[in-house]
């Protein structure tokens, strides 16, 4: 007798998240105000990781929930950062330009050899619409439960046979789901830096994004947990992208940029 009121309540979740997304929110600040995590020995570390939070929390939430500790208990050669994108970016349609003029570009300036994304919900979306833009400028993403768009153009592309037969592309920045799902149907997995995706095996929010994504990334490098789109499945997920980010990190050749 339980389940119909855990679903009701997941529904109303969700609900509430769609309404805030209509409402709208606070506006955008330049520069994006943005927490620093150095490694304990205060020392520069030679790669940085990007924390790029979702819509329900501010980017004080990964210290709060652990993350940060996390980071710090592998003694990984990471600085870490969390700049506070809220929906008010993407809203504005600033996001990619506040993204690099205030985030991406000062680091390289500082000399970070790789920088790596770690996008949670909202902030996976953000991820790979900033990989679409500047692919160049980032060494790899680890995605988290992403939101990839509603479940109208999800089934549309169900529909058709999925990502590799449906039709219905679009180079509009107005139509940002199509846009973001073009890019994912076209883009040369040789020419953008590896993702990496973890989700939810429940997930009502971010729901039918994550599986089609999947289908177009190598299988080894996806994979899911048990739980719902909640921090304590992100965190669960993102563990595992930590073991990743050590791998890959030490064992990948950092490509030629273009200068």
């Amino acid at each position: 007798m339980t389940k119909p009121l855990a679903n009701s309540g997941l529904l109303l979740v969700t609900f509430l998240l769609m309404l805030q997304l209509l409402v709208g929110c606070a506006p955008p600040k330049v520069p994006i105000p943005t927490l620093r995590y150095p490694t304990e020995t205060a020392k520069r570390q030679r790669n940085l990781l990007v924390l790029v939070r979702g819509l329900g929390a501010d980017n004080a939430v990964f210290e709060k929930k652990g993350i940060i500790q996390e980071i710090r208990n592998r003694n990984l050669p990471f600085d870490v950062i969390a700049p506070d994108v809220h929906y008010g970016y993407y809203k504005s349609r600033t996001f990619e330009k506040r993204f690099k003029e205030d985030i991406i570009d000062p680091a390289r300036q500082q000399g970070y050899e790789q920088i790596w994304l770690a996008g949670f919900s909202m902030g996976g979306l953000g991820s790979l619409l900033y990989v679409r833009s500047h692919p160049n400028d980032i060494d790899g993403i680890l995605l988290t439960s992403p939101f990839l768009g509603w479940r109208a153009i999800q089934r549309e592309i169900r529909r058709a046979g999925g990502v590799a037969a449906w039709q219905q592309t679009s180079d509009d920045p107005k139509d940002w789901q199509r846009l973001l799902w073009t890019w994912i149907k076209t883009h040369d997995p040789a020419t953008v830096p590896p993702i990496w995706l973890g989700h939810g095996e429940n997930d009502i929010l971010a729901a039918g994004g994550p599986p089609l994504l999947a289908t177009t990334l190598p299988p080894e490098r996806v994979f899911t947990v048990p739980g719902n789109h909640t921090v304590s499945t992100f965190k669960k997920i993102f563990l595992r992208h930590l073991d990743t980010l050590a791998r890959e990190s030490q064992q990948r050749v950092k490509p030629k940029r273009e200068q």
